[in-house]
């Protein structure tokens, strides 16, 4: 199996050029992962808010849905993130890639599992994704327009 590291490293690279905050300081993680909800992997213990990106909470059906796909895409691989530097609540922002190099939520919101959130998506990463999916069905929070 070969690496996709160089990859991953070529998107932060390219995610820090075209929009991460002057003063954000880009981590890379990688472990194991359980899940809180399908926006929100804890990579090697570390709650990792997926950016860019909104599912409906873990409780409503569309939000089991978004979990439980999530959990068929990771299976038991490790996961490798890219966090920006944000904070939300008690977790890092970041974006999560599996060990192909596959980003996770763009999987999610191209099936239609969760919905491209604007506002936090600015490089408009998801946009191709989104309208493969067509018009997200769950609750897009005012915050993501």
């Amino acid at each position: 199996m070969t690496s996709n590291l160089p990859r991953i490293l070529i998107a932060a690279v390219l995610a820090a050029a075209l929009g991460a905050p002057a003063d954000a300081v880009q981590t890379q993680i990688s472990g194991s992962v359980r899940l809180r909800d399908g926006d929100t992997p804890v990579v090697g213990g570390v709650p990792v808010r997926l950016n860019g990106l909104t599912c409906d909470e873990r409780g409503s059906q569309m939000g089991d849905r978004a979990t439980a796909r999530l959990w068929d895409i990771i299976g038991r691989q490790r996961l490798t993130c890219i966090l920006n530097g944000e904070t939300t609540y008690d977790r890092k922002v970041g974006r999560c890639y599996l060990p192909d190099g596959r980003d996770i939520a763009e999987i999610l919101i191209s099936e239609g599992y969760c919905g491209r959130c604007a506002r936090y998506d600015p490089q408009r990463t998801y946009v191709k994704a989104q309208k493969k999916a067509g018009r997200y069905q769950g609750a897009m929070p005012g915050y993501c327009r």
